[in-house]
């Protein structure tokens, strides 16, 4: 089969889940990747053949920093991408067509699936939201954006099975939605190996921030020198860092998830990827409020159901102060959860005997 992937460009999160759902194809799928996600994402993530094509057909969410989001901007970037829908399908169809297209699979922009109609395509809608989801509370706010927010509705509903990945948001879904597990990069232990690499003391308690790569202003990170136990790393400069703060520069030579793996906590902002990969891994997460983003409720109220998370006023992680929830979440052990959604889809596809 030639598959075709329409990836949202908001962040990084919905093309690391459907990286690991194309690393489990089976050998000989052919995988064209649409999207405003740099090609060089991919060969870090995907170790396969794959095509990418630039395209940007949703804007997820425009951000003024890592936690808050500029809604009127948000919707009137859409907007715009919207006006030019015909456009966009008459650019990207023949596209499909040509390249024999079997399945697109779309997470989530809500123009693929009329590209995917035009171009006489079976499409899926494969994600843990909708932009709907998202968008739901905006336009309540901003009614004269209405007619855009149903005709999104009525783009969604093009698609063939709605699958959503565990956990999910389908409040704002009319149509059928079928459910499957967590969807995650697997990781491994590599504690020695970034301790030597990195100048890292496995004696201490390590701690993986991840502020987002829209960044936050305002914080003292020298501060994190007082917490003396515990070593801090993560893969951007932070201006001001004490010295117990490593910047580990990403290259091939190892993946985000072993990071994740190797350390004792996560401390930063929740999205879909982080979440799953903590839960997977049995790693506590210290985290930072979201202002106007729906799934932030969703993805919170699963971490503190498992005893699994804090989090942290935002004032309070600006001053670096939360040593007593550092050492809260870092004493007990959890237990790994099992992530089934990449072999549930694979036979929602009917790939499971294939892939074993």
């Amino acid at each position: 089969m030639r598959f075709a992937f329409f990836l949202s460009g908001h962040g990084f999160g919905h093309a690391v889940r459907e990286s690991a759902v194309i690393e489990a194809l089976p050998p000989g799928s052919e995988i064209d990747i649409y999207t405003s996600i740099p090609e060089s994402f991919f060969r870090d993530e995907v170790h396969r053949p794959v095509r990418v094509i630039p395209c940007e057909i949703d804007c997820g969410c425009l951000q003024n920093d890592t936690v808050e989001v500029d809604v009127e901007a948000t919707l009137a970037r859409y907007l715009e991408i919207d006006s030019l829908r015909a456009e966009h399908i008459a650019r990207y169809a023949p596209m499909l067509r040509a390249a024999g297209t079997d399945l697109v699979i779309g997470d989530a922009p809500p123009l693929a699936f009329p590209i995917a109609k035009a171009a006489g395509v079976r499409a899926w809608s494969l994600c843990n939201f909708t932009w709907l989801d998202i968008y739901a509370e905006y336009v309540a706010k901003h009614p004269r954006y209405l007619a855009m927010f149903e005709r999104m509705r009525a783009d969604y509903a093009l698609a063939e099975r709605h699958i959503r990945f565990h956990p999910a948001m389908t409040g704002q879904a009319d149509w059928s939605v079928e459910s499957v597990g967590m969807v995650g990069r697997p990781g491994q232990t590599r504690r020695a190996d970034f301790a030597r690499r990195f100048g890292l003391d496995p004696e201490k308690k390590w701690a993986l921030i991840y502020v987002g790569s829209f960044g936050l202003e305002g914080v003292d990170w020298h501060r994190l020198a007082r917490h003396a136990d515990w070593e801090f790393m993560g893969l951007y400069p932070l201006a001001g860092a004490s010295a117990n703060y490593k910047y580990l520069k990403k290259d091939l030579s190892f993946r985000y998830a072993d990071l994740n793996a190797s350390c004792d906590l996560v401390l930063g902002k929740l999205g879909y990827g982080l979440v799953v990969e903590c839960l997977t891994q049995g790693k506590p997460v210290l985290f930072l409020g979201r202002k106007d983003f729906a799934e932030f409720a969703l993805l919170k109220s699963v971490l503190m159901e498992r005893d699994q998370g804090l989090e942290i006023p935002l004032e309070r992680f600006r001053q670096v102060d939360f040593g007593p929830e550092l050492e809260a979440l870092a004493a007990p052990r959890r237990e790994p959860m099992q992530a089934s959604g990449v072999a549930d889809i694979l036979e929602k596809l009917g790939f499971s005997a294939i892939s074993g």
